[in-house]
């Protein structure tokens, strides 16, 4: 397989892998986020429909002692009944109002006639600047009237909303108002046991948007009318919901769920704080990533060592393979990497249906110059005459080699056989400038002799032929008194089936 292109796999494996990984890892925690949301959603709608239905229930017991006392005061001859029958008439059902701080009758000039609460409430005591006593004045039809905040004037419960109801003489004029007080912390106190998280809270709106208590509890935050924020209007105008937002009374980002209370103008809504109800998840998202990013290093990594190690043996294999096609003498290719070449240049000049010229040379009187000089000045002999074959060829394709000994070739692709003769003349004067002395020589210097053969190859046709030609063509040359060029007669390179490798194309 080519290294190139393994390489390109494996860093498309790599990257595929990785971006695997990271896929499968951010659907995971987007699934633990949507089912951490969907939960948190769910627990803040359980609960604020449980608190709902138990502030629900105990403000209509509440109610219903609002409606037993007037129905006590409207009994036929109540005036005249004895002062203790009169209360157990109208405050018989109040002790069953568990939230209830007190339960009181007030004239229509809003003073104090009756209480049902443990403390000794002053007749002189008049309540007609309270709202639960002046809107149930001015209104005749209101029914139920839940009023904003107040400071308790009887007893010590502090902060108190107060839920009133109309009384009528029989012509419908104005009567005054039975008015039972609820104090806030009485209404706080049943959500204390509650975990709703340091930013948690639990709020109870007016239907008007006036918020009447707060948990946790905040006094410079009630009575405060939130009527002009989309959160709270978008709240006060449904039944029953949960939705996200900032909070428009601190501005914490929360989950907010909401609930209409059956048969009272009121919301109560449960908050969740977002940072909060992800905190758990934030961890585990920060734990997953961490180990995500971990193994995706690990991928590129290795990958990236893979790499190097493979990159590493095609260097080696590279140079293994360069040592093998190289003579180590004269760094000129060698014998087999002459063979390998003339094979694919056979094949190409056969495609083409050029000529393709082939030079055997040969070091004139080789043997008697290692006897008379020594085998160390014979080889740098044939480093220079292989310098010199190699200086005189140009073109990119063309290429010298050492076929063996003091013989060497020298393939010319596309080239006829007077082109190459020429080149055969150049290389051979080349080396006669060269100057080596030698004594054992008919001239006295180092010459060659060179075969040049040259043919058209057609397919089917053996390349064996061509370096036949040139090596006849060389023995000519030697037979004419040596440092000559000979050309062969036209090779004529027939089909030869038994050579696989040269007839294939």
């Amino acid at each position: 397989m080519n290294r190139h292109l393994l390489r390109h796999q494996l860093n498309s494996v790599a990257g595929v892998l990785a971006l695997t990984i990271l896929g499968v890892a951010a659907y995971t925690l987007w699934i633990d986020y949507r089912d951490t949301w969907q939960e948190a959603e769910k627990t803040a709608q359980n609960m604020t429909t449980t608190i709902a239905r138990d502030l629900n229930g105990n403000l209509e017991m509440l109610d219903l002692s609002l409606k037993g006392a007037i129905e006590g005061l409207r009994y036929v001859g109540f005036e005249h009944l004895p002062h203790d029958l009169q209360y157990r008439m109208v405050f018989d059902r109040s002790v069953s109002a568990s939230l209830m701080a007190s339960l009181l009758v007030l004239n229509e000039a809003g003073g104090l006639i009756m209480d049902a609460g443990p403390v000794i409430v002053p007749r002189t005591l008049n309540l007609a600047d309270r709202d639960y006593f002046t809107v149930q004045k001015e209104n005749s039809h209101l029914g139920l009237y839940v009023s904003r905040p107040y400071r308790s004037r009887i007893g010590n419960h502090g902060l108190s909303v107060g839920i009133s109801r109309r009384l009528q003489h029989p012509d419908g004029r104005f009567a005054g108002v039975v008015v039972g007080s609820v104090a806030l912390t009485s209404i706080n106190s049943l959500f204390k046991d509650l975990r709703l998280g340091r930013q948690g809270t639990i709020n109870l709106f007016r239907g008007d948007g006036v918020l009447l208590t707060r948990h946790p509890f905040n006094e410079g935050q009630i009575g405060q009318d939130f009527s002009g924020s989309p959160q709270v209007q978008r709240l006060l105008q449904g039944r029953s919901g949960t939705f996200e937002s900032l909070s428009p009374i601190d501005g914490v980002h929360r989950i907010i769920s909401f609930e209409r209370l059956d048969r009272f103008p009121l919301v109560l809504t449960l908050a969740l704080s977002v940072d909060e109800v992800f905190d758990a998840w934030k961890r585990k998202a920060w734990v997953q990533s961490t180990l995500t990013g971990l193994l995706c290093s690990a991928v590129v990594g290795l990958t990236a060592l893979f790499q190097r190690e493979l990159h590493r043996r095609t260097k080696a294999e590279t140079k293994l393979r360069r040592i093998a096609r190289t003579d180590d003498l004269t760094g000129l290719p060698n014998r087999r990497a002459f063979r390998e070449t003339l094979a694919r240049e056979w094949r190409q000049a056969i495609r083409s249906g050029s000529s393709l010229a082939l030079l055997y040379v040969d070091v004139d009187c080789f043997k008697h110059f290692n006897d008379h000089y020594g085998h160390g000045r014979g080889d740098e002999v044939l480093r220079a005459v292989a310098t010199t074959l190699d200086a005189n060829i140009r073109r990119p394709r063309d290429i010298a080699t050492r076929y063996g000994g003091e013989e060497f070739t020298i393939l010319l692709p596309e080239t006829d056989q007077a082109g190459a003769c020429m080149m055969a003349e150049k290389i051979r004067h080349a080396v006669i400038m060269l100057g080596i002395e030698h004594k054992r020589s008919p001239l006295g210097v180092a010459t060659v002799s060179i075969g040049v053969a040259a043919a058209r190859p057609s397919r089917g046709a053996a390349s064996a032929a061509l370096l036949e030609a040139a090596d006849g063509a060389l023995y000519q040359a030697k037979a004419a008194g040596r440092n000559a060029v000979h050309g062969a007669d036209p090779v004529q390179a027939r089909p030869q089936y038994g050579n696989r490798e040269d007839a294939r194309e």
